[in-house]
């Protein structure tokens, strides 16, 4: 990204992020609406991205992927062998790995709002990875993006231990945000990294629910 950043507009972008994660929690303590949260980060991301970046970057984040099903089953393989790997790692750091209780949503979840929920997390971080962008290398704002989005999900993988839960959601959310940014990057829209992002999701989720 070369657009010169309007800090004013970056601060108050950044405020609404933080709202529309806050919201994904708490939206139902001001809209008794169920599920209305999961809407949240879609909502607010939008608007933060094109308040910095402008209308029309906002509008080419959704353009025809470049090389879709090359990187997407690229990536997709990749976050699933890196996050299987690693899963074992931390089971065997912590001696514990608690699952996200997303999954015990009704399946009708995982296909009417998991998708809407999940392009709000696409927004929230290639929001942060393009800001970082603008003043550092593409690595260096990839990971500072992914160590973020591991981080915004610390306490829906509280495991009971401060440590133990950061390292777990740095080295596995984190290190599947790292990939689903460059596909991203390498296809040239948010639509492939959400595509591989929902899959992943989809069989970790469908998978938990058939072992269970």
């Amino acid at each position: 990204m070369t657009k010169q950043l309007n800090y004013s507009k970056v601060l108050f972008a950044t405020l609404l992020v933080g709202i529309g994660f806050y919201l994904v929690s708490n939206a139902n303590h001001f809209i008794s609406i169920p599920y209305i949260g999961y809407f949240s980060l879609l909502i607010f991301g939008s608007i933060a991205y094109s308040l910095v970046f402008g209308f029309n970057a906002y509008e080419k984040l959704y353009q025809k992927p470049v090389k879709f099903w090359k990187n997407f089953i690229k990536y997709f393989l990749l976050t699933q062998v890196f996050s299987f790997v690693l899963s074992i790692v931390i089971v065997a750091i912590t001696h514990t790995h608690k699952g996200n209780p997303v999954a015990s949503n009704p399946i009708w979840f995982f296909f009417l709002i998991m998708p809407f929920a999940l392009i709000g997390e696409e927004l929230f971080s290639i929001y942060f990875y393009n800001l970082f962008k603008v003043k550092v290398s593409p690595l260096v704002a990839n990971i500072l993006a992914s160590i973020i989005f591991g981080l915004i999900h610390y306490w829906t993988y509280f495991n009971g231990s401060v440590v133990l839960t950061i390292f777990q959601v740095i080295v596995l959310q984190g290190s599947a945000r790292f990939w689903f940014n460059r596909s991203y990057e390498q296809s040239n829209s948010i639509l492939t990294s959400f595509a591989v992002h929902y899959f992943f999701d989809l069989v970790g989720f469908m998978l938990s629910i058939l072992l269970h």
